[in-house]
Parts: structure tokens; sequence; C-alpha cells
């Protein structure tokens, strides 16, 4: 402790020596630039009096406005990665459910500004067996769970649906624009890989317990009645014979 105490008054004298150092060298800059342009202007003080003002304010504004502008852009980077933090999941990649309700909110204003109605659906996926899984062979093979599941959701929806971890075990995926066909057809693609898929823990074969469910929606985005909705519904998913999921349909808003 008293090491660092030592360290911490260190770096606090050398920033002070610094901003002594650079306050005498800008006072001293000044003053020869104010003597040089009264020596070159004598005859006429009034002009040297604006000019050497202007040098001297050219002299301090401009290092500070480069400053300014690389700490603004500093702080923008940081502000991006924090963003991008609190609605990723750091495990999976995935959208957070803070993410996909930002991403709703956003759907829906733009839907309120346009006066037109949105439509798509919402799969739920459930990893059923999870924690046996980590009690099993660690809770290092639940992250590969997660991880595993999430590639095998994200590669069989489409390009512009929305794929979020909305809680420890289990998934959301928000089709926008998607008509019935669409949503059976991705479901069905959806349940097909995850029917199929092989985990390995620790070199042993897992056989995963995994729930599906869907919902409809047509007019507006109410993920909290989505979610509920398409979480009473759940199917479990087995390999044969092939598992069909039967979407529920909210009333139209």
């Amino acid at each position: 402790m008293q090491w660092e105490g030592s360290s911490v008054a260190q770096k606090d004298w050398r920033v002070a020596r610094y901003a002594i150092g650079g306050i005498f060298g800008f006072v001293v800059l000044s003053e020869l630039l104010t003597y040089a342009t009264l020596v070159v202007l004598a005859d006429r003080p009034y002009v040297a009096a604006i000019v050497a003002t202007a040098l001297v304010s050219l002299l301090l504004g401009i290092p500070l406005i480069v400053i300014a502008a690389a700490q603004f852009r500093r702080a923008d980077r940081l502000r991006s990665q924090l963003n991008h933090m609190v609605v990723h999941d750091s495990t999976t990649g995935c959208v957070t459910g803070r993410g996909l309700v930002h991403h709703a909110n956003g759907l829906e204003r733009r839907r309120q500004r346009s006066g037109d109605k949105l439509q798509g659906a919402l799969i739920h996926v459930r990893i059923n067996n999870l924690d046996d899984i980590g009690g099993s062979f660690g809770p290092q093979w639940n992250d590969e769970l997660l991880q595993f599941v999430a590639s095998t959701i994200s590669t069989s929806v489409r390009r512009d649906d929305v794929v979020a971890r909305t809680g420890p075990a289990s998934f959301d995926v928000l089709l926008t624009g998607a008509s019935e066909t669409d949503a059976d057809q991705v479901c069905a693609r959806l349940t097909k890989a995850l029917a199929s898929s092989h985990f390995a823990a620790d070199g042993k074969a897992v056989d995963l317990t995994l729930s599906l469910g869907g919902v409809l929606f047509n007019g507006s985005i109410d993920l909290e009645r989505l979610h509920r909705a398409a979480a009473s519904k759940t199917v479990e998913v087995t390999g044969t014979p092939a598992t069909t999921i039967e979407f529920a349909r909210l009333p139209s808003a």
C-alpha cells in the first residue's frame, strides 16, 4: 500500500511538472512573439498589438482544439464499445435481452411514424438440460454448449433475423417481416438443425434436451407478450419423427 501511494504521488508530481513547464513555455513563447511583432512593426504599434494577439490566440487555440477533438473521438469510441458490451452477450456473441428490446423499440417507433403494421414471428429456444451438463462435466461446458446452440441457431435463420440470449438457458429469435410461411420454413430448418446436432463434452457425446415454441404477430411488437406466448407453447425437439412446431398467434394490435 505504501509503495502504491508513493507511485501515485510520483505520477501526480510528473503531471504537475509537465503542466508547470507547459505554462512557463507558453508564457515565454508568447512574450517572444509579442516582442518580435513589436520590433518588426515598430512604426505601427496598433497593428503590432493585433498581430501579436492573433498569434498568441492561435498558439493557444490550435493545440487545445486538436486535443479536444482527439478526446471527443476517444470518448465516442469508448461509448460505442460500452454500448456494444451492453447489447451483446459476452459468452455467445448474440444480442442480449436488452439489445433485443432496443431493436424492437426502434422498429415500433418506425411503425408509428409510418402508420404501417408490422408482421413477423418470435421463436423461443430453451436448453432444458444445461444445468445437468454443467453439473456432470463442469461449469465451463455450460458456456461451450451455449456457444454451440447459438451458432446452430444463427446459421439456421435468415440473415436479417435477430438472435438474442434472453435467459441463462434460452434464446429468442425475432423474425421481423416474416409471413406465416416464412416462419414455418425457418422454424422447420432450425428444428432439423437442432435435432440433428451432436455435442460432445470432454470427449463424450451428450444428448441435448431442447424445446422450441413460436408465436406470430401482426400489428405492433410487444416483446414481453411474445416471449410469454412462445415460451408457454414450447415442444421438446426430437430427431425422429420430425418435430412440428405449431405457432401461436397474438391478436392484431
